[in-house]
């Protein structure tokens, strides 16, 4: 009370001046705690901007991410689909093996016994196999040739003529009439040899022009031989199953001559002219 002055206007004065100085100390700390709090809400609303623009990309991403899902269960499905399909093919291929098997171990076992030595057993079996095959058609096929033109044994046989060669070795001489000759001798050699089997008959050429030419001798072994080497397995296979279907009267000559057209094809085609000119050589000999 001491350092008041004792006049009361220069209190009331006294007082004015603190109460001036208090109000200004509140306005500058208000305004301070204003400029933080501005400052609080810029960097909430930058804060809120960023957050804005991260969940933009978090559903652009979630987007990408369910497009992605759905393409992925779609290759589920596809690639499900095509499981089955691949094993439905699996099984198909198995079956197809196992056939194949099997006819592989039917055939080598069918043909065990007759097995060349110093060959593998399957290439034994496949040339022992063809050979066979190509002598029974040969066989069949002589079985019932077509019979000559009758002009073509018109001229009388004498005593001294050569006779034929038989099956068994053994040769039938001259007859007082004249005979077609045995099944066993291929019929392209009857024509070339006219003038020397009955002696003193004008020659087949002088008759009936030039003779033919006799077809070239093909060895049936080399022929399976070949065959063998240029085919597949598979063709080869087929093959062999052509001829035995002819042998057993399951099919005609025509059609065992399409087949095999098919089974050669163009690039084996020299091949198909061999096998055609083995089934036209109408003998019983064995090759």
């Amino acid at each position: 009370m001491q350092v008041l002055p004792q006049d009361p206007f220069a209190q009331l004065e006294l007082a004015s001046r603190i109460a001036q100085h208090a109000l200004a100390s509140k306005a500058s700390q208000m305004e301070a705690e204003g400029q933080q709090l501005r400052e609080a809400l810029v960097q909430k609303q930058n804060h809120i901007k960023m957050l804005e623009r991260r969940v933009s990309t978090l559903e652009l991403e979630l987007a990408d991410m369910a497009s992605k899902s759905k393409q992925a269960v779609e290759e589920a499905h596809r690639l499900q689909s095509e499981k089955g399909l691949l094993a439905d093919t699996v099984k198909r291929l198995h079956k197809e093996v196992a056939r194949l098997e099997a006819f592989k171990k039917n055939l080598l076992s069918h043909l065990h016994d007759e097995d060349e030595p110093g060959l593998e057993p399957s290439v034994a079996a496949a040339d022992v196999a063809g050979e066979r095959l190509v002598n029974e058609v040969l066989a069949s096929v002589s079985k019932a040739p077509p019979m000559p033109p009758p002009s073509a044994y018109t001229v009388r046989m004498t005593a001294t003529t050569p006779g034929y060669p038989t099956t068994s070795g053994r040769s039938v001489y001259g007859q007082a009439t004249p005979q077609a000759p045995p099944q066993s001798v291929p019929l392209y050699a009857t024509a070339p040899t006219q003038q020397s089997q009955y002696g003193s008959a004008p020659p087949q050429q002088s008759q009936y022009g030039s003779a033919p030419a006799s077809p070239p001798r093909i060895d049936g072994k080399e022929f399976f031989r070949q065959a063998r080497a240029q085919l597949s397995y598979e063709q080869f296979s087929q093959f062999l199953n052509n001829i035995r279907e002819l042998n057993a009267g399951r099919q005609s000559r025509e059609e065992t001559l399409r087949r095999s057209r098919d089974i050669f094809g163009p690039t084996h085609q020299e091949m198909y002219v061999m096998f055609e000119a083995l089934l036209s050589r109408h003998s019983g000999t064995m090759l």
